[in-house]
C-alpha cells in the first residue's frame, strides 16, 4: 500500500536523521568538553598571572595608587601601610607630573601618570616615602655646614689670640712698673677683659675640636636619673612639671660626664621653651644597637627653618643666649659616634631624640 511505503520510508529517515543528529551532538559534547577545558585552564593561568602581578606590586618598595578622581580604585600592600590618610585627596586636585608632599613629620615623592586604552579618566601614582633619606640628606648638609663653620670659628679664634697675646704681655709689663693707682686700676680692668676674652676664645676652640671621651659601659637610667634630681630644683621654682618615665634602662657605651652636659642642656632649653606651668617629659629607650635618650617638651615647637638652624653655632632665640649649648651637645653626641634626631612643629612642642652606640662605632 502506497500509503505505508510512504510511512516507511519517512521512518526510516527519521530514523537516519535522529542517528545523525546523535552523532553531532556527540560531536559537539565533546568539543564542548574541550573548549570548557581549556577556558579553565586560560583562567587559572590568567589568575595565576593576576597573582604574580599582584605579588609584584605587592613587593614593591613603593606605593601604587590607581584613582579615578577622588575615589581609590587600587592600592598595593605599601600604599595601604605607608601612605597617611589624605595624600591621594591631595594629588587629585593637581595638574603636575611630579612632586613632593609633607604629611607630619613624613615625606613623599609622587608621580602620576594618565592611563589610555579604555581606561581614560583614570590615574596611576607611584609614591614613595623619603622620610629616611631626606633626613640623610640632612645630616650630611648640617655636618658639612657646622664642620665648615667650626673650621672657620677656630681660624678666626687663632687669628684673634694672637694679638690677644700680645696685648696680655704688653699689659703684664706695665703693671711690673711704676704707675699711679689710678692708671693701675684701669690697666687691671683692661688686663680683665683681654683674660675673658681669651677664656672666651679657647672655649669656642675646645667646642669645635673632636672630645676625647673616657667611654664606660653602663645604663643612661642612672645617669639621666641623677642629673635630673639635680635639675628638678630649677624646674620646681619655675613651676615646671619634670617627668621622667623610662621604659628601658637605655644600655650604651658613654661617658658619664658629657651626657649629663647633654641632658642639662636640653633640659635647660626646654625649660625656656615651655615656660611657668609647662610640661617636660625625659625618656629612655634602646634598640639593638642603641640607648635612646629623647627629651620632650609642649612649647610652642619650631619652624622648618629654625629646626634646621638649632644646631649651628652662635645660632640662638634668646635675648640673653650665646648659641652654643646645642652646638656642643651635637658635637658631644657625634664624639659617641651616635646621632640626634629633632621633631618639632609649629604650636606642637618638640622632641629631642639622642643615639647613643651600645658598641664603639666609627665617628663620621
Amino acid at each position: 500500500m502506497p500509503e505505508v511505503k510512504l510511512l516507511e520510508n519517512a521512518f526510516s529517515e527519521f530514523s537516519k536523521a535522529s542517528d545523525s543528529i546523535i552523532s553531532h551532538y556527540g560531536i559537539l559534547e565533546n568539543q564542548i568538553k574541550e573548549l570548557k577545558k581549556e577556558l579553565e585552564e586560560k583562567n587559572a593561568a590568567l589568575e595565576r598571572a593576576s597573582q604574580y602581578l599582584y605579588t609584584i606590586l605587592d613587593s614593591l618598595p613603593v606605593g601604587v595608587v590607581v584613582i579615578d578622581g577622588r575615589s581609590i580604585l587600587f592600592a598595593n600592600k605599601n600604599a595601604e601601610e605607608l601612605i597617611p590618610e589624605g595624600i591621594i585627596g591631595n594629588l587629585s586636585s593637581t595638574s603636575d607630573k611630579t612632586g613632593e608632599i609633607r604629611c607630619g613629620l613624613g615625606r613623599y615623592r609622587w608621580k602620576t601618570e594618565a592611563l589610555s586604552n579604555g581606561f581614560e579618566g583614570k590615574h596611576v601614582v607611584a609614591i614613595e616615602d623619603v622620610t629616611e633619606i631626606e633626613r640623610m640628606k640632612e645630616h650630611m648638609e648640617r655636618d658639612e655646614r657646622l664642620m665648615a663653620m667650626g673650621e672657620m670659628a677656630a681660624r678666626i679664634s687663632h687669628e684673634i689670640k694672637n694679638p690677644l697675646g700680645s696685648m696680655e704681655l704688653f699689659l703684664s709689663m706695665l703693671m711690673a712698673g711704676k704707675m699711679r693707682v689710678k692708671d693701675r686700676k684701669y690697666v687691671e680692668y683692661i688686663l680683665f677683659g683681654v683674660k675673658t676674652i681669651d677664656r672666651i676664645i679657647n672655649n669656642i676652640l675646645s667646642y669645635t675640636r673632636p672630645r676625647e671621651l673616657s667611654l664606660k659601659e653602663g645604663e643612661l637610667k642612672s645617669v639621666v636619673s641623677d642629673t635630673l634630681d639635680f635639675m628638678s630644683v630649677s624646674t620646681a621654682v619655675r613651676n615646671i612639671d619634670l617627668e621622667f618615665a623610662a621604659t628601658s634602662p637605655g644600655r650604651a657605651l658613654f661617658d658619664p660626664d658629657m651626657i649629663k652636659l647633654v641632658i642639662m642642656n636640653l633640659v635647660s632649653n626646654a625649660m625656656d621653651a615651655v615656660g611657668p606651668k609647662g610640661r617636660i617629659k625625659v625618656d629612655i629607650r634602646e634598640n639593638e644597637r642603641y640607648g635612646v635618650l629623647v627629651v620632650s617638651d609642649n612649647g610652642p615647637g619650631m619652624t622648618e627653618e629654625l629646626r634646621r638652624s638649632i644646631f649651628n653655632p652662635f645660632f640662638t632665640t634668646k635675648d640673653k643666649g650665646v648659641g652654643l649649648g646645642l652646638f656642643i651637645v651635637y658635637n658631644i653626641v657625634k664624639a659617641h659616634g651616635g646621632t640626634i634626631e629633632v621633631e618639632s612643629e609649629e604650636g606642637s612642642g618638640s622632641s629631642f631624640l639622642i643615639y647613643i652606640p651600645k658598641e664603639r662605632l666609627t665617628v663620621l
